[in-house]
């Protein structure tokens, strides 16, 4: 019988003879559990024993916040200016960080548990010295959450199934500590022994999202507690979409408005193939005149392009938010990164289609000085009408979104590229979905219009044989192509199509976006308040070569979490001097019959439920100015059979 199961029996077993008194769960340990004792410790699952209350004041007090519901806006006027990041840190900010940095962040428990009260110390001990959890067999854990009503506060007590060994714990809290009395001599001495190992993890906090955590090994009589010269240090960061800063919020609008587009084709598709008849929806655009609109297509198209360089040409490197600010207003070269800034603002699905329609007639008709240079359909569209290759395309179904798509997708990663290549962060090698992509768009020069040849093309049309032969136009979708094909193949063996969508590969550029986009807000909150220029390379590197996880909606709680190492003499002087945001350590001793270990939880705040129990509340830490820490200790003991 697995480990599992036989402690799914002994929850079993619980259930019948303290089910009607107690709560007992079986399943992921509490998360103050894991924060105290460590995740080795607290095991992936337990049976938990406590008493669950779900009035009084957690009814009355709002302990876990809550955004607030978003208005609600017409499927035609989606609102994606987000909200800023409410974040008052300066590059040096991380000097206050031990003093008060009044944090905005939600709360480190589960909703759940704060439902959870501990019960009686007394009537835990009697369940664990009972004689069938003695004799029962498993591998795990059985935790009882106590009220803390006795001398020594206990809050969670631990019986540890072992084949060869009696392991017991007990979890007590220690109140509130000033941070200058937790030393090395005072937690020997509350371990009881000298320590034969001790391990030892400091964690900074820089702001609300973002940790470095420092770790080591002593196997000192007396350890130091604080360690900034070989150390291991870690550095996690949380980016949250609802928390996107001003700076980039353009940047994910345009991405939310891709995945709306995306949603929108495969829902017209899904509709299509279940025989219900219906015009595709676009919901994204603001909204244009359409005479406007017509004006603006015309200039966009015949005017010439400036021949400003894309990239810098000199070695410099330029400061991360400088660039991003210019990326924003960078000029535009290639004629559908420019139509993509207009025809995304069409109110609706039909003003969207009357664009398209106007922009192919501009095409067919007009003297296109600035021919495209992006390798989508549309470019291969208007280069054919230009070419007078091809007959006027007459767009249907969802063609004029999967049209819409590709150019923003081809746009937004432009805009990516140019702020990881002004900035010199990464090789735009790492931007690419795959690295034959990479190697095939290497080879071709893209930094420039290429205004000669369209000048070119534009009076002598294409010097081919099959310059004078005119394509014929099939009116099918993209949709009915295999799910295999890729936006760069080639359809015309098949006849010339007007788009090309495929749901897969469609949501593997989205995602890959994403994970650029996510990169880039952990490299902005790094610079902004850690300042490490010499990793950024590395950092690229790290979070862009892993698989980029598969996104097909995104809201305001999705969120990306960077966990990386540093070298320890990046981060020296930024934590010298400054006490941690909380501690943990363990001490251990052993013979050949029993082993002692001791572990030490020290936290600026109180993670524990506020209702959990009244002991564990302690206002002594608003009266003091100074770094305090509530403070746990973890015994266990485990003895050979």
């Amino acid at each position: 019988m697995s480990a599992s199961a036989n402690l799914a029996n002994v929850y079993a077993e619980l259930m019948r003879r303290c089910g009607e008194s107690y709560t007992i769960t079986y399943g992921a340990p509490p998360t103050y559990l894991v924060s105290m004792v460590g995740a080795a410790d607290a095991g992936k699952k337990i049976v938990l024993v406590f008493k669950e209350d779900r009035n009084g004041a957690v009814a009355r007090l709002r302990t876990t916040p809550t955004r607030a519901a978003p208005k609600k806006e017409s499927s035609a006027d989606l609102d994606l200016t987000g909200s800023p990041l409410k974040d008052d840190c300066l590059v040096d900010a991380i000097a206050d960080l031990s003093i008060d940095l009044h944090l905005e962040h939600s709360n480190p428990w589960k909703l759940e548990e704060e439902y959870q009260r501990g019960i009686p110390v007394d009537k835990a001990r009697s369940i664990v010295c009972s004689e069938f959890l003695q004799l029962a067999e498993g591998l795990g854990s059985v935790w009882f959450l106590c009220d803390g009503s006795d001398l020594g506060q206990t809050q969670l007590l631990q019986y540890e199934f072992n084949p060869t060994h009696f392991s017991r714990g007990i979890l007590s809290y220690q109140g509130v500590r000033p941070a200058y009395l937790v030393t090395s001599q005072s937690l020997v001495r509350h371990h009881g022994k000298t320590p034969d190992e001790t391990l030892i993890e400091n964690s900074y906090q820089v702001n609300s999202h973002m940790r470095l955590r420092c770790s080591w090994t002593s196997s000192a009589a007396l350890p130091l507690l604080v360690n900034l010269n070989d150390c291991d240090v870690a550095l996690n960061h949380t980016f949250r979409v609802g928390d996107c800063s001003s700076l980039t919020q353009d940047f994910m609008n345009q991405l939310r408005i891709l995945v709306y587009i995306r949603e929108d084709i495969v829902s017209y598709h899904t509709d299509v193939k279940q025989g219900v008849s219906r015009d595709p929806t676009y919901r994204c655009g603001s909204g244009i005149d359409m005479d406007e609109l017509r004006e603006s297509i015309n200039q966009t198209m015949t005017d010439v392009s400036g021949l400003i360089g894309r990239y810098s040409i000199s070695n410099a490197e330029f400061d991360i938010e400088d660039v991003v600010q210019r990326a924003k207003v960078r000029q535009l070269t290639d004629l559908t990164d420019k139509l993509w800034e207009l025809l995304k603002c069409c109110h609706s699905y039909k003003d969207l289609k009357i664009a398209f329609s106007m922009l192919f007639q501009c095409a067919a008709r007009c003297n296109i000085v600035n021919t495209p240079t992006n390798k989508n359909r549309l470019a291969k569209i208007i280069t054919e009408l230009a070419n007078r290759r091809l007959a006027m395309p007459c767009l249907s179904g969802a063609e004029p979104l999967e049209l819409l798509l590709e150019i923003g997708l081809e746009k937004l990663y432009k805009d990516y590229e140019f702020i990881y290549t002004e900035s010199k962060m990464c090789s735009t090698n790492l931007l690419k979905e795959d690295s034959s992509e990479a190697s095939m768009d290497d080879a071709t020069p893209q930094n420039l219009p290429q205004l000669r040849k369209s000048l070119h093309n534009a009076v002598r049309g294409d010097p081919t044989p099959a310059a004078g032969m005119r394509k014929t136009l099939l009116h099918h979708h993209g949709a009915v192509n295999s799910r295999s094909a890729k936006y760069a193949g080639s359809d015309d063996d098949a006849g010339f199509k007007n788009s090309h969508f495929d749901e897969h590969e469609s949501t593997e550029r989205i995602s890959k976006l994403f994970q650029i986009h996510c990169t880039l807000e952990h490299l902005l909150m790094m610079h902004i308040h850690l300042n490490l220029a010499n990793v950024y390379n590395d950092v690229c590197s790290e979070l862009l070569k892993k698989p980029p996880k598969l996104v097909e909606s995104i809201d305001d709680q999705l969120s990306d979490v960077m966990d990386i190492r540093l070298s320890a003499h990046y981060v020296r002087d930024h934590l010298d001097g400054k006490d941690p945001y909380s501690r943990h350590i363990t001490m251990r001793s052993h013979n050949k019959f029993r082993e002692l270990k001791t572990t030490f939880y020290f936290d600026s705040e109180n993670i524990c439920p506020p209702n959990l129990a009244q002991c564990f509340q302690c206002d002594d830490k608003e009266m003091v100015k100074e770094r305090t820490y509530h403070s746990w200790i973890y015994h266990k003991i485990r003895s050979l059979k």
